[in-house]
């Protein structure tokens, strides 16, 4: 009996060990690896379901050129919220211009990260409260005054929130909108608006 729980307990803990190596490796495959260059695809020819591994550069190009063969462009809200939607299909980053300004975020873990940032020479400084205070009015609180429910290694942080960073050398906002995609349509658009003042000029979008 004894030899029989020994011969248990070996293979049981080489199990569970299997089992959490396996753990790391899917889990920094989904969160840090390779989603970030490699897109799986499903495609129907009949009855047949194909999968399909594409390059990130093809899956970008071909996100890019839907993004560009919209047909509803002079609805510039219903245009970002099209944009936004084929960016969290994989894309890493997606960045949004009019006139000489630009909002961005970043895509690349299938949420909406807004980021403004602030350093020398790029003119955003004297942004810095009003961008603060959008998010204030769209009922965003600093992230530090929130607890989260997540466990940490997902890095997902609760909707609404937003973080301040400073190294020394930029400052960064950092908005967490998560899918929230008409919460991150309409900041687009007041950021030109009421923040950029950049009224003129056409739409100019590009993912990552």
């Amino acid at each position: 009996m004894k030899q029989i729980m020994d011969n248990f307990k070996k293979y049981f803990y080489r199990g569970a060990y299997w089992l959490l190596n396996q753990y790391y490796r899917v889990k920094n495959y989904v969160f840090w690896g390779e989603f970030e260059r490699k897109h799986f695809l499903f495609q129907k020819e009949g009855s047949q379901i194909r999968i399909l591994l594409q390059d990130h550069d093809d899956f970008v190009e071909n996100i890019q050129n839907k993004i560009d063969g919209y047909k509803r462009k002079k609805d510039e809200k219903k245009y970002i919220k099209y944009a936004l939607e084929q960016a969290l299909r994989g894309c890493m980053y997606i960045v949004i211009s009019k006139g000489e300004k630009f909002v961005q975020f970043w895509t690349n873990h299938g949420r909406l990260d807004f980021d403004f940032p602030i350093k020398k020479g790029n003119g955003n400084s004297k942004h810095y409260y009003q961008v603060v205070g959008l998010l204030a009015t769209m009922d965003f609180v600093r992230d530090t005054f929130v607890p989260t429910q997540y466990p940490t290694f997902t890095r997902i942080k609760p909707n609404h929130t937003y973080r301040i960073e400073d190294d020394g050398k930029m400052k960064t906002v950092t908005g967490y909108f998560n899918k929230m995609v008409p919460e991150a349509t309409e900041l687009t658009m007041k950021m030109f608006e009421e923040i950029y003042k950049e009224k003129k000029g056409k739409l100019e979008i590009k993912v990552g």
